[in-house]
Parts: structure tokens; sequence; C-alpha cells
């Protein structure tokens, strides 16, 4: 038998004497579990919040980009292209030229994001579940038209009716102000037409518009030059193994990113956050746990005489650490244990019935995004641990000295 493990069960689960004690230990029990379960809480919807970033960004980013290390713009041969595309599990390679400009559309102006594609990104058929409203083409015959984002058609009062007024596209001519030459020729200047309406999520649709490369290259006065090649993938295909054979074919002058690293710096923003998260929370854990500290230190006091007995009967000081460290051991962990399962019924509820909504109209989620992982949970219980640990130490210290001295 585990004596010190038995003497603490009996510790914990009898009531004292003192009633105080007893009150003091529930409280203590109780506010572990409460701050267990808003710490598991507060994890999983910065796990939603990334795995519903990383779902968004599925939606219009391509498996992998090609960018250049040197540059905004680059130029692929025809025979590095080739190269690339004879990789296997690559489906589409889909050429962008992508750019700022001033677009005009009767007294209103707006600066919007240009984004330059070829046929291959439609026959993808990239974006074309998100065009809300009319077609799905960027060219016609001779004639330039644009996907244009919900929230730019919106707030330039664009209609597909109005086939007489074009909206002009603005671009400065950066060689020509370089050379300090500012006249009307150092603004370039094209026009096009609306042709649908696409609408992903709010940043993008505020700014984005999709036209016809050959379109673009005439704005931009650029010829054979893209900002990135984005791949489209075969199902079930490593991932990780076409980029490094891309990134073997075409050396170090060109960077192959991933979904994810495309978006570094915004997933690396979450998770730092969710870091601090976790220390803020740890902390009030600990603040917390000033309760135990008490709720142990007043039990001392109270089993005074049980201790004499204990080392009458032979208890050992080492025994008597143990039982006290055993007993906060077991008050963390019943609140602890109860914490995260009320975390994880919460959770569930949260994430099947989206009981809690964000109260943002017109998002593209009604309520906050859950997902729950097993990693939080294991860095939970590692923190409830040293906590506990730290918080006991001192009240098993104080038993054993006290006990005997007395002796």
């Amino acid at each position: 038998m585990n004596l010190p493990l038995f003497v603490a069960k009996r510790y914990f689960f009898t009531k004292s004497k003192a009633s105080f004690i007893t009150f003091i230990s529930r409280i203590s029990m109780l506010g572990v579990g409460v701050e267990v379960m808003a710490l598991v809480l507060i994890l999983s919807v910065f796990n939603g919040l990334e795995e519903f970033q990383k779902g968004l960004f599925k939606t219009y980013d391509p498996d992998l980009k090609i960018v250049s290390t040197q540059g905004t713009r680059f130029t692929l041969s025809p025979a590095q292209f080739n190269q690339v595309k004879s990789i296997p599990g690559i489906r589409f390679m889909n050429p962008i030229l992508e750019d700022q400009a001033l677009i005009k559309y009767k007294n209103k102006q707006l600066v919007v994001r240009f984004k330059g594609v070829d046929s291959t990104f439609l026959a993808a058929e990239r974006l074309k579940k998100q065009v809300v409203e009319g077609d799905y083409f960027v060219q016609n015959g001779d004639h330039a038209f644009a996907i244009v984002g919900i929230g730019v058609f919106l707030n330039m009062g664009m209609s597909f009716e109005d086939v007489f007024t074009p909206i002009e596209a603005w671009y400065p001519d950066h060689q020509a102000l370089k050379r300090f030459a500012i006249s009307e020729q150092s603004i370039r200047n094209n026009q096009f037409f609306p042709a649908g309406v696409m609408e992903v999520e709010q940043s993008f649709d505020n700014q984005m518009i999709l036209v016809p490369l050959t379109w673009m290259e005439d704005l931009l006065g650029v010829e054979n030059q893209i900002s990135a090649m984005e791949i489209m993938l075969e199902d079930n295909v490593q991932m990780t193994e076409i980029k490094k054979a891309i990134s073997e074919t075409l050396g170090e002058k060109f960077q192959v990113q991933t979904r994810d690293e495309q978006h570094a710096s915004l997933l690396k923003a979450i998770k730092i956050e969710k870091f601090f998260v976790f220390l803020i929370m740890a902390f009030v854990m600990g603040i917390a746990s000033f309760t135990l500290f008490y709720a142990l230190s007043l039990l001392v006091i109270e089993k005074k005489k049980d201790l004499m007995t204990l080392l009458a009967m032979g208890y050992s000081k080492k025994q008597m650490f143990q039982t006290f460290l055993l007993v906060g051991v077991l008050i963390s962990f019943s609140g602890a244990i109860l914490g995260m399962l009320l975390g994880f019924v919460l959770g569930y509820l949260q994430q099947t019935f989206g009981i809690i909504s964000l109260g943002i109209p017109n998002s593209l989620i009604d309520a906050y995004p859950i997902e729950m992982r097993l990693g939080d949970f294991l860095q939970t219980a590692i923190l409830v641990i040293i906590i506990t640990l730290l918080a006991s130490v001192f009240p098993a210290k104080k038993a054993v000295e006290m006990t005997f001295k007395r002796s």
C-alpha cells in the first residue's frame, strides 16, 4: 500500500472538522476547474480561427506559388516552364501579373489590386464558385472584361447594364517618374467592363479585380513578365515532394511557397497571440492557486495532532512531505479534470450548434470557430502539475518542520 497516497485521499475526501477549510478546498478545486475550462476553450478558439483562415486560403490561393527572390517580377523561360510542368502531380500552372492601380468610374475613384490571369486560370475554374453574379470570363474577342470583388463593385456603383461607360484603370509609368518626366504620358491607362462579381472574404472583396493577363501587361507596360506562377496540384499528392522538385529545378533565384508560407505573417501572428494568451492564463491560474496554498496551510494546522500520531507510528519526513503534495495534486487535478470535461462539452456544443455568435453582420461565419486539439489539453495538464507542485511545496515543508519540531 502507498501510505502517503492513502492518507492524502483520506484528507481529501473526509470533511474537515472546521467547515471553513473544506469550503476553501472546494473553492480552490472550483477555481482550478474554471481556469482550465477557460484556457481549453480559448486555445480551441485560436485553433478554430487558424483553421478557418487556412480554409479560406484554399478558396483563392494556389497549392504552391513560385515567386522571385530577386525582385517583384520575373520571367520563366519556356524550358523552365516545361521542366516544372513535367513534374508528376502538377495539374495547372497559372502565370499571374499583379499590382495596384487606381480605377475611375463616373465620379468615383478607388485604389484596387489587379490580378492578371490567362486562360489556364479559368480552365482550372479557380474562384468560379465564388462568382455570385454575372459570368465567369475576362476576355471576349478584343474586349477586356473583369471579375470584380463585390466590395469594389458596390463601392464604385458599377452596373452590368451600363455598356457605354467603361471603368478606367490608371497606373504610373515608373520609368518616366524615375526620369522626373511628369506629364500625361507618365500615367498609363486602360479600360474594362465588369463581367462578374465574386464574393470571397471582406479584405479580398474590397480590393481584388481579375483581368486578362495581356490587358495587365499593357497597363503596366511590361512584356513576358509575371509576379508569380501559381500551381494547382492533383488530388492526393505529396506537396512537400513536389515543392522540393520545383526548387531543385529552378534554383535559388526562385522561392516555392505553400499556402501556409504565402500567409506566414498572419499565421505567425495567430500563434504568437495564442502563446501570450496561454502565458496570461497561466499567470491568472498561478494567482488562483493561492487558494490551494491557503487550503493546504490550514489543513496542516488542523491535522497537527494526527501528524504527531503518524509520526509516533513511524511516519517519515519524506512520507509526510509526499502526503501534502498529494493532497494538493488531488485538489487541483479534481478541478482540472472537471474543467477539461466542461471545456470539452462546451467546445463540442459550440462546434456543433454555434451557441455563441460572432455578432458581426454579413460575416462568413456566424459563430466562433472551435477546434479542440489533444496537445492543448496536455499543455494545460502540464501547467496544472507545475502550478500545483509550486503551491504545495511550502505547506508540505511546513507540515514536516512543525511536526518534527514538536517531537
